[in-house]
């Protein structure tokens, strides 16, 4: 790897010596800065229309340098690579939309599950209450001296007993708009074809090929 890594600095060394001893004219230097200019573009409108790139570069046809020459020529055509960046990129985006409408479906399932032992746990209350109502209600009629006092217990349970009906079906309204929000987003889901690794290789490709030209372009203008 380490002798790799020597060669390829080589090249790149020669490369960049070969583009930085060429000496261009003011007219050319312009084209390739209005050049540079297009290309600081977004990948996704520059495979859309590269027309104004393929004009520059009809105009300079036999005045650039060779090695320049062959950088641009591919970005000229970058629109080749259309069809795959944007799918790629619509791809990225509707993984984003997936994943979050699958975050929303999950957290409206943890809210039903929430909402169901929330029912649960008042159902056994509300039964505890009417279990120790019923035996207040005996106590009464076997302890009529204490009836005041056994009265009042059952006036507090009544209170706690007439709460719990409207809480349940709050909770049960809230459970059946959870539920219903989950079925939804879950019906929303649809399988994206293909992997990420894919879409994002085929945008790195496509960003390879412009960063290369504007390098380029930046050595052979930044060395005259």
């Amino acid at each position: 790897m380490f002798s790799f890594q020597i060669g390829a600095t080589s090249q790149e060394e020669e490369g960049e010596t070969s583009a930085e001893s060429i000496a261009l004219s003011d007219d050319v230097k312009a084209k390739l800065q209005e050049t540079l200019q297009f290309l600081h573009q977004d990948i996704g409108q520059l495979v859309r229309n590269a027309k104004l790139i393929r004009s520059i570069l009809d105009d300079l046809e036999g005045k650039l340098p060779e090695l320049i020459e062959e950088v641009l020529t591919p970005i000229a055509f970058i629109e080749s690579h259309r069809v795959q960046v944007l799918k790629a990129q619509k791809q990225l985006v509707d993984r984003l939309q997936q994943e979050a409408i699958a975050n929303q479906r999950d957290n409206s399932k943890a809210l039903v599950k929430l909402a169901c032992d929330e029912i649960k746990s008042l159902n056994d209350t509300q039964a505890a209450i009417q279990r120790n109502k019923a035996e207040l209600g005996a106590k009464r009629d076997r302890l009529l001296h204490e009836l005041n006092r056994v009265n009042q217990e059952i006036d507090t349970a009544d209170n706690d007993l007439s709460q719990i009906p409207s809480a349940i079906i709050r909770l049960e309204r809230k459970k059946q708009e959870q539920a219903h929000q989950a079925y939804q987003l879950h019906k929303s889901l649809r399988p994206i074809p293909g992997y990420a690794d894919d879409d994002n290789k085929t945008i790195h490709t496509a960003n390879e090929i412009l960063l290369r030209a504007i390098k380029v372009i930046q050595d052979a203008l930044g060395s005259l």
